[in-house]
């Protein structure tokens, strides 16, 4: 999971936000922040939501193909370090750095 590719929630836990299991959104942020994605809500609705949704909570729908680079450009002041990408169960950085030490435990 990575910036703009399409994503649904897969808890319960940000129903008193409106957000429901299963509801399917973009992701906005290109990092990473506290272990969450900004995730934009649109389908179905008046008014969108715009709401951070830890990555636990969320599974990749469609990839939308950005490249490290795009990803890079949109980064504060473009820094390689900063995480905001998940892979094969990790939190990583565009310099390959992981975040949590064990694959889907994403506060290790």
């Amino acid at each position: 999971m990575k910036y703009l590719d399409k994503i649904r929630v897969t808890s319960r836990r940000y129903e008193d936000m409106g957000i429901k299991k299963d509801d399917s959104g973009i992701i906005m942020q290109s990092e990473i922040q506290r272990n969450m994605f900004q995730i934009l809500f649109t389908q179905g609705r008046n008014e969108p939501i715009l709401a951070n949704i830890h990555v636990a909570d969320m599974e990749l729908v469609q990839d939308r193909g950005m490249a490290d680079e795009d990803i890079l450009e949109d980064l504060p002041r473009h820094d390689p370090s900063w995480w905001c990408k998940v892979e094969n169960g990790y939190i990583m950085n565009l310099r390959g750095e992981k975040k949590n030490k064990v694959a889907y435990d994403y506060d290790s």
